[in-house]
């Protein structure tokens, strides 16, 4: 009936092209990608019209599958392809043309374990702001996680996180920064640990969040606990004192006319620690800037830093593992509609309440795609 509904739309609307789609579900391993048979594969529209899935079918003996279709409806509607394996949904790019092939219609899916996995901090960004009116600084952290495994890392249970990082236990206002790799209900913080609960598939992943810090909290010391692949350190103020193992300052950056100095570090110990001192600033000389430390926050997360992709790629061929790269913002966003979709079929809420939520929630993620697969056009 829907299929029936979408071609008549389609034919009223004047456009009776046929697209097609040919892909494969594959697996990685250390031994290589194998193809997945039988495997359950969903077609899906994401439209300001109406979206939900168009067709779905199986995989053949090789892995393979087949979608014809006909665009509808919305002519900025986004078309993509998802499979769940292992309890987690893998889905596509967004189709950007009527006829998808190859590694555009694929998907590598991996076999998931709650066992210890190697979570890796290919990066480490911290942005610190100057005072705002109430004294409190805000800062930024950016994490770069590289899982140089064959499996993708999920929690053995509701209470334990695949990865934990900490936080000065004077943080106020902990807040995730949800245009990251992993949605805010992924992360969650508990006193001054934060934990990442969603799973790690192969690849680099960001995570990012920011908080406000008294006067008090510095000279700040925060410890790297963990090896860190590359340092960087933005700070607004000119004669802030900032200090790590084999830090140098480069050249400073500018984020909507203020300037931050910048400093890096490649290839942190686990026992470094970053200290960073502040000078004392009077109340007249406070300003708000944090919307500049969020600005900061998404030019960071736009890519990992090469050194980290670089040694991500690496470390990728010395495993004979099909890793993914730093996905495009159009692939994290449409992983999101994807599992938002498979949760709430699952779980079937049925007050009025949820789906609002789900409802609202499904329209701010359609709205960033569609920026961002506009942005991903106007670079390309």
């Amino acid at each position: 009936m829907i299929a029936a509904l979408l071609l008549a739309a389609a034919l009223q609307s004047g456009d009776t092209t046929v697209r097609h789609v040919d892909g494969r579900i594959l697996r990685g391993s250390r031994t290589g990608q194998q193809p997945i048979a039988n495997q359950m594969v969903v077609l899906h529209r994401v439209g300001h019209d109406h979206s939900g899935p168009l067709d779905s079918m199986r995989t053949s003996a090789q892995g393979k599958f087949a979608f014809r279709y006909r665009a509808s409806g919305d002519t900025a509607a986004i078309y993509f392809a998802t499979t769940a394996f292992g309890g987690i949904v893998y889905p596509t790019a967004p189709f950007r043309g009527p006829d998808v092939s190859g590694d555009d219609a694929s998907i590598i899916v991996f076999d998931t374990t709650s066992g210890p996995v190697a979570i890796k901090i290919g990066g480490h960004h911290v942005i610190i702001g100057s005072p705002q009116p109430d004294g409190l600084r805000p800062v930024g952290e950016v994490y770069d996680l590289q899982n140089d495994s064959t499996v993708t890392a999920v929690s053995r249970d509701s209470v334990t996180p695949v990865w934990t990082t900490q936080i000065p236990a004077a943080a106020a206002r902990f807040q995730v920064n949800t245009n990251g790799d992993l949605a805010s209900g992924a992360v969650s913080r508990q006193g001054n640990t934060v934990g990442v609960f969603a799973p790690l598939s192969p690849g680099i992943r960001q995570v990012a969040f920011t908080y406000e810090l008294p006067t008090k909290a510095f000279p700040l010391s925060l410890s790297a606990a963990r090896p860190v692949g590359v340092l960087e350190v933005l700070v607004q103020e000119p004669t802030a004192r900032v200090q790590a193992p084999a830090l140098r300052e480069v050249p400073s950056v500018s984020a909507e006319g203020k300037v931050f100095r910048r400093f890096l570090a490649q290839d942190l110990p686990a026992t470094g620690v970053l200290r960073v001192d502040v000078p004392r600033m009077s109340v007249a000389e406070r300003q708000s800037i944090y919307r500049v430390v969020l600005y900061t926050i998404f030019a960071l997360m736009a890519s990992a830093l090469t050194v980290a992709v670089t040694r991500g790629r690496r470390n990728a061929r010395a495993a004979r593992a099909p890793i993914t790269e730093s996905e495009p913002r159009s692939r994290i966003l449409v992983r999101a509609i994807a599992n938002l979709d498979d949760e709430f079929d699952r779980t079937g809420p049925n007050d009025h309440v949820a789906n609002e939520e789900y409802r609202s929630t499904r329209e701010s993620l359609k709205r960033e795609l569609s920026e961002a697969l506009a942005d991903e056009r106007r670079a390309s």
